[in-house]
């Protein structure tokens, strides 16, 4: 977490010339594939600022969830018309997965005049996931919080359709390993749990050049 405060520091200390630069806000939505988790849809909006014609700076906030549920049927009718089935709700189980990264961003044209342009871009920050775990077989209900600091890197390609708009693709990598319950066995040895929710996804998005918060 300390690492997460340095850079928003040396962030705010930066000159009131670069936070004069031209605002842009991005909205996207793609596929994540997490390693300890089932694969789901992720969506996000990065808001920053321009420091040149090619390179910004944003804060990107993302949002990822997957619900799993085991259903059995227990019954089944039939009144000449209809089949009806009585089901069972044995487990269910939700994953929500928040990361916040502080992000330097790259794009550049492919060629003088082309509205084809290249992206990059890379973040660091903190991740956050909350599972939610109903397990009507065993009688167990948890709520589980882990948190833990995570990085991204992101490559792409987009497309100029205005004057203060981009279409976009990127394909992007996820690091990050969250953990929960840290303590001392009775053999003195640290424990935790670890939930790696390490992947690749892919996002589609646009930009929107000119409009944002910061």
């Amino acid at each position: 977490m300390k690492k997460i405060i340095f850079i928003f520091l040396i962030l705010f200390s930066l000159s009131e010339v670069v936070f004069a630069k031209t605002p842009f806000t991005e909205f996207k939505v793609g596929y994540l594939d997490p390693r300890d988790t089932k694969a789901g849809y992720i969506f996000g909006i990065n808001v920053g600022r321009m420091i040149d014609e090619s390179l910004s700076w944003s804060f990107e906030l993302n949002y990822f969830q997957k619900n799993y549920k085991k259903i059995t049927d227990v019954a089944v009718s039939q009144n000449g018309l209809n089949r009806y089935s009585t089901k069972e709700l044995r487990v269910e189980l939700t994953s929500r997965i928040i990361p916040l990264f502080l992000k330097l961003n790259y794009e550049h044209s492919v060629r003088p005049g082309s509205p084809l342009y290249a992206r990059a871009s890379g973040g660091v920050g903190w991740e956050f996931v909350w599972n939610k775990e109903n397990n009507y077989d065993t009688n167990q209900f948890k709520n589980r919080f882990f948190n833990g600091f995570g990085w991204q890197l992101s490559g792409g390609l987009g497309f100029e359709i205005s004057s203060s708009a981009n279409l976009f693709i990127d394909a992007f990598y996820n690091e990050s390993k969250v953990k929960r319950n840290k303590k001392t066995n009775s053999l003195g040895y640290p424990t935790w749990e670890e939930l790696d929710i390490s992947g690749l996804g892919v996002r589609l998005g646009i930009s929107i050049v000119g409009f944002g918060w910061l």
